[in-house]
């Protein structure tokens, strides 16, 4: 488990690694982001909050959702 800061909100903190995750290529294009649950355990932090940190990940264009099926990296599905 990854040790979060007491000086920001953790979902900042967590949207930013996955973030970062993303841009240095080690999440690619059309591979699935982990999922809710994952995220959760790997930040130690509640599946609510991983829900906010996909919104706003989705939100800034770096992901998408397929309902039923998860999150991927990209723009949409055609990225897939």
């Amino acid at each position: 488990m990854i040790e979060l800061r007491a000086d920001q909100p953790k979902w900042r903190q967590v949207a930013g690694i996955l973030r970062q995750r993303i841009e240095s290529g080690e999440y690619r294009p059309g591979v699935p982001l982990p999922s809710e649950t994952a995220i959760g355990q790997e930040f130690g932090i509640a599946r609510g909050t991983a829900r906010k940190i996909i919104a706003a990940l989705r939100e800034e264009g770096l992901i998408y959702t397929v309902p039923q099926i998860g999150s991927f990296v990209g723009s949409g599905p055609e990225d897939a």
